[in-house]
């Protein structure tokens, strides 16, 4: 170990991570097999001495890397910080920035954009396009994150972490299911009651790739899956729901809704694909009827309570100005637990009547 060495001071954006992993940011042409062997010979320390791998970095500690040429290397031959990728793919829409301090971003997406980059790796992104909006970096390694997903054809609110204090904030108040989250979906039919909470598990298919569901209503061994509705407009034989997730599920509110019997309008995957066709070609629906209307938080730092709205696009109130539905609440009701009835799953079909659009 011989020369000056590069010193990095930690500060709070990349306080809270574990030596290897911090390192692995930092160089991430570096293999853990090496980040283990730099540390275990001393070419890289903290605060002078050898560190061991699973050590928490703390506000204020010294990470000194004795890496000579090799450190641009590792980092990528860059020159940016972190050695980050600049974001790739094809050009991302503008970004609709519905709030934004500096710890937390709200973002507005359209339907048919990935919040991840998929498996071709060409498509844009919504996490490219946050990145393009805001291409600094908050200390060594951290660069704005998503805290949750939308589905490709579900438009609407979707929360990121802009510090990492931000970051780890949001997904705790996910995790904890302190965040209010308010969808509006039209589906087929007119649920009975028009206001209840379906209680019914969902467990993942291994299904071939295609339009097939992903998950289904399982059994009292599955994950939990809470879901809330209430009825806030009808006409043609559909009905506009406002739907509260009690829990995270992946497409636990479409599943949910297929199982009461009353599938979204659009939905390639868990709806009525003739009912799909005739709203198609009579009012103009190309993707599922599913919009994030709101969130409402606490603020992870500030502890203030945000309300995030986003509007209804306008593909989908021309769907219900044709049907002659009137979206009372937009995405914007007051907050309040939803009473009526309790569907319980755990088995069987519940599904009944599906009214909705006549071919």
């Amino acid at each position: 170990m011989t020369g000056a060495g590069t010193t990095l001071t930690i500060g709070p954006d990349d306080a809270g991570q574990r030596v290897d992993r911090f390192l692995r940011k930092y160089l991430p042409r570096a293999t853990f097999s090496l980040v283990f062997k730099l540390l275990r010979t001393k070419q890289v320390t903290l605060n002078g001495r050898r560190a061991g791998p699973e050590e928490r970095l703390a506000k204020g500690d010294r990470v000194t890397l004795f890496l000579g040429e090799r450190l641009r290397d590792l980092r990528g031959g860059e020159g940016r910080p972190g050695g980050l990728r600049p974001p790739g793919g094809a050009a991302s829409p503008p970004l609709a920035v519905l709030f934004r301090d500096d710890h937390v971003l709200a973002v507005d997406k359209p339907a048919r954009l990935l919040v991840h980059e998929g498996d071709a790796g060409d498509e844009p992104t919504l996490i490219d396009a946050v990145l393009r909006a805001f291409p600094g970096r908050r200390g060594h390694t951290f660069r704005p994150a998503l805290a949750h997903r939308l589905d490709r054809d579900t438009s609407g609110v979707v929360l990121a972490g802009l510090s990492a204090e931000g970051l780890r904030g949001l997904e705790d108040a996910l995790r904890r299911r302190e965040v209010e989250k308010v969808y509006l979906a039209l589906v087929v039919g007119v649920p009975d009651p028009r206001e209840g909470i379906v209680d019914a598990p969902l467990r993942r298919e291994d299904l071939p790739r295609g339009d097939r569901p992903k998950v289904s209503v399982g059994g009292a061994r599955d994950p939990e899956a809470v879901t809330e509705y209430r009825v806030v407009g009808e006409g043609g034989g559909c009905a506009l729901l406002e739907v509260r997730p009690r829990t995270g599920r992946t497409h636990q509110i479409r599943a949910h809704l297929r199982w009461i019997g009353h599938p979204i309008l659009g939905d390639p995957t868990y709806g009525d694909r003739r009912r799909n066709a005739v709203v198609k070609a009579r009012h103009g629906l190309w993707r599922q009827f599913l919009h994030a209307a709101r969130v409402e938080l606490d603020h992870p730092v500030t502890g203030e309570r945000l309300v995030v709205a986003s509007p209804l696009p306008g593909e989908l109130a021309r769907v219900l100005e044709g049907l002659g539905i009137s979206a009372r609440s937009g995405g914007g009701a007051s907050r309040r637990g939803a009473a009526g009835s309790r569907r319980r799953g755990g088995g069987g079909d519940p599904r009944g009547p599906g009214g909705g659009v006549r071919g």
